[in-house]
């Protein structure tokens, strides 16, 4: 019996020690003032890169940096402001929809980024 109880105690404690530490630590994120849906991201190296969705919204597309995927900052957007087309209007006999950027997508490839 008392075997049992000393490989029962272990086994909780096996789980508690590890979420123990996982709670100790903080996470930082970036405030951005964007929607941030449909994430893409990436690994180059040691580092990695994540875009969002931004919609209507400009700047747009956030471009955020991490080496551990818990703290984050904020490196740059993918355009300062989108060009108002017929396309992003409507006018003109443009009925396909075309206001603003979803869905980002980073790539990487022989020391080029793309968006």
């Amino acid at each position: 019996m008392h075997k049992y109880f000393l490989a029962l105690l272990l086994a909780v404690l096996s789980f508690l020690g590890p979420r123990a530490q996982a709670q100790g630590t903080a996470a930082h994120n970036p405030l951005v003032y964007a929607d941030v849906p449909d994430m893409s991201m990436i690994r180059v190296g040691k580092t990695y890169y994540m875009s969002s969705t931004t919609m209507h919204l400009s700047p747009g597309v956030p471009i955020m940096q991490s080496t551990d995927l818990v703290n984050w900052h904020l490196v740059s957007y993918a355009y300062d402001t989108l060009t108002s087309t017929d396309a992003m209007a409507l006018t003109h006999g443009q009925s396909t929809y075309g206001r603003g950027s979803w869905a980002s997508s980073l790539r990487y490839h022989q020391g080029t980024y793309y968006v």
